[in-house]
């Protein structure tokens, strides 16, 4: 994602290294980096939900787990999303100011400290952090058309995005863990939700319209804060794809071996990619609007890339050559904040040099893949720094 990101404000790149655009019927390499971290992370919920169920740990405390790790993506997608907007004069800082404080904040509320650090500091060290997220909300104003605007939702940003797919996604694996076909059926009622959506069906969701108390006004209507079709049941159909290839190679009574893995991978590969082709002349293929061909396409694809993996590091052994990338997934969410905070760092120094350098053409490609290796350096250095996100 750094390396897309990073390409995404160059110059004179060629379009199948850049997102479709955002009203046409398609997809690029790139729409496909986003979708592939829900199915990533889809494919990891049967491990980590398994495992806590398989170790004994009470429902109870298993759920309790899915709802704070929910909550601290949605809070981080949240600041995150409205970065952008921040007005200097109202928040009384520059952006950069304000996105280094947040990032600060980030660090201390959710670091994975350390157990030589007692625990005493470590409580006093998150609620700083907490206290700073705080002050920086109460703080932020931005400008809409000649008025102030709060912190508001938006489209949750990605990391809120991840957030809410994984709530859904948990909560179904939990109630079919040990029924595949029951997982699969929701993720058809996943598309089933963007095709009700879409079609006028999910209307209902906003009959509370706005409530008044006072001077207080609630919006009360869904559809002001989800898009239902798209965040619910597009994303969410990605991310149960990824259980279901989990959960075909994990089972823990009986595991498959090898080339039955291998078969079942294939299979649903076929199946994601064969569903995604009969609607694509529904509802075509849009990343943004999150259609269940672009959520099926990637899946698709995801889940062959992992069968490829599988057998390179699984079957055959080769695994050396992975050694540069892990930490990249050691520490996920580090990585994927470490080229904000980065920009912000040069924007409060006044270095602007790279604003009009090595942006435009092949120089740009280098560059970005420069910069993507180098952040994946960086965050393995900040881990033997004991610096990683424990989201």
């Amino acid at each position: 994602m750094a390396f897309v990101n990073e390409l995404a404000g160059m110059k004179d790149i060629p379009p199948w290294m850049k997102h479709f655009p955002a009203n046409g019927d398609g997809m690029t390499f790139v729409d496909v980096v986003f979708p592939a971290f829900l199915f990533v992370m889809g494919m990891a919920i049967p491990f980590a939900l398994g495992g806590r169920i398989e170790r004994g740990e009470r429902w109870p405390r298993v759920c309790g787990h899915v709802l704070a790790r929910t909550a601290r993506l949605v809070i981080m997608g949240v600041f995150m999303v409205n970065m952008s907007g921040v007005n200097a004069e109202l928040t009384g800082m520059t952006r950069a100011q304000w996105c280094l404080a947040v990032y600060m904040g980030f660090m201390l509320i959710w670091n994975d400290y350390p157990a030589s650090i007692p625990e005493a500091i470590r409580l006093i060290l998150r609620l700083v952090g907490i206290g700073v997220l705080v002050v920086m909300a109460a703080a932020y104003g931005a400008e809409e058309q000649g008025r102030l605007v709060r912190m508001r939702t938006s489209w949750w940003g990605i990391l809120g995005l991840i957030g809410w797919a994984y709530l859904v996604a948990s909560v179904i694996y939990l109630a079919f863990r040990n029924r595949p076909a029951g997982i699969a059926g929701m993720l058809a009622m996943c598309v089933a939700i963007f095709i009700g959506d879409k079609t006028g069906m999910l209307g209902w969701l906003d009959g509370l319209g706005t409530v008044s108390v006072g001077r207080l006004h609630l919006d009360l209507r869904v559809h002001e804060y989800f898009n239902v079709g798209g965040h619910i049941g597009g994303h969410t159909a990605v991310a149960l794809a990824g259980v279901l290839v989990a959960r075909a190679i994990r089972r823990p009574d009986a595991p498959p071996s090898a080339g039955r893995r291998i078969g079942l991978m294939l299979l649903l590969a076929a199946s994601f990619m064969a569903g995604g082709f009969l609607l694509r002349s529904a509802f075509g293929i849009n990343k943004n609007a999150a259609t269940p061909t672009w959520g099926l396409y990637s899946a698709g694809f995801a889940t062959l890339v992992f069968g490829v993996l599988y057998v390179i590091m699984d079957v055959v052994g080769w695994t050396r050559w992975s050694f540069f990338l892990r930490p990249a997934g050691a520490s996920a969410i580090v990585a994927y904040i470490l080229p904000s905070i980065i920009e912000s760092g040069l924007s409060l120094a006044g270095i602007t040099w790279l604003d009009t350098h090595f942006n435009a053409g092949n120089q740009a490609i280098v560059r970005s893949a420069v910069f993507a290796l180098l952040i994946v350096a960086l965050t393995g250095g900040l881990m033997r720094l004991q610096v990683r996100l424990k989201v």
